[in-house]
């Protein structure tokens, strides 16, 4: 009976010591680094220059786990990329599940985006002198950013931005035919199509289509007309 104890717990032994030679430890910094890059390899999609990820602590010290290659899938809570939140982290070795966390993440994400170098006033032109390319934090704008070409396009500004402040396409309107106090052709037409062509200001913005109201430089009076090409407007008399 003592012969078979003892080959019992030889045997229970050598299972254990087997077991542990079969098993991997990572420490909190190891587990950290490869969210952190999968975390980032799930980014490549969006182009950016630079990203940076910081997985806070977990609520253990370090992970045991079998030996293998240990990898991670992790799953976001919101449908658009943020600063901050907590993602589900599921841990796999060898493709086999293993358990999951729940971890806060820290995302930054840098790209060349055109930031205000002066103070851009609503309703007006943004001039390629007021802008420049720099590294930006575009985490909570990364899809509606502008470059130098759509600025070049001739935007207009819808809202004021602030030296130092990212543009947004959220912001930005295409150029219009008419703008406000800009110069532009009053064109008078009567019933019978005769034509009388003065130069006037425009009181208002508008797109091709658009009622704006124009001044008559020499009489100083206000009309409403409809805007019909760039810096035209039709008046009905």
């Amino acid at each position: 009976m003592k012969k078979l104890l003892s080959t019992i717990l030889i045997s229970l032994l050598i299972l254990s010591t087997g077991a542990e030679c079969f098993a991997q430890e990572l420490t909190l910094a190891q587990f950290q680094k490869i969210v952190s890059k999968q975390i980032q390899e799930d980014l490549k999609n969006y182009e950016l220059d630079e990203i940076e990820v910081v997985v806070n602590r977990l609520p253990v010290a370090k992970l045991v786990l079998p030996d293998g290659k240990v990898t991670v899938k992790v799953t976001s809570n919101s449908k658009n990329l943020v600063p901050r939140e907590y993602k589900k982290i599921d841990v796999f070795v060898n493709n086999k599940y293993q358990q999951t966390f729940y971890v806060q993440a820290e995302i930054k994400a840098y790209k060349y985006a055109v930031v205000a170098k002066e103070l851009i006033p609503r309703d007006k032109i943004i001039p390629m002198q007021s802008v420049e390319l720099k590294k930006e934090n575009v985490i909570t704008c990364m899809d509606t950013t502008l470059n130098m070409y759509d600025i070049s396009k001739g935007l207009i500004a819808g809202k004021v931005f602030y030296p130092g402040e990212v543009l947004s396409k959220r912001f930005a309107k295409s150029k219009p035919e008419v703008v406000k106090n800009s110069t532009v052709t009053v064109n008078f037409k009567t019933g019978s199509d005769l034509t009388v062509s003065v130069e006037g200001i425009a009181m208002t913005t508008g797109y091709t289509g658009d009622l704006v109201q124009v001044k008559n430089k020499r009489y100083n009076k206000i009309y409403s007309g409809k805007v019909v090409g760039e810096n035209q407007v039709l008046i009905q008399i």
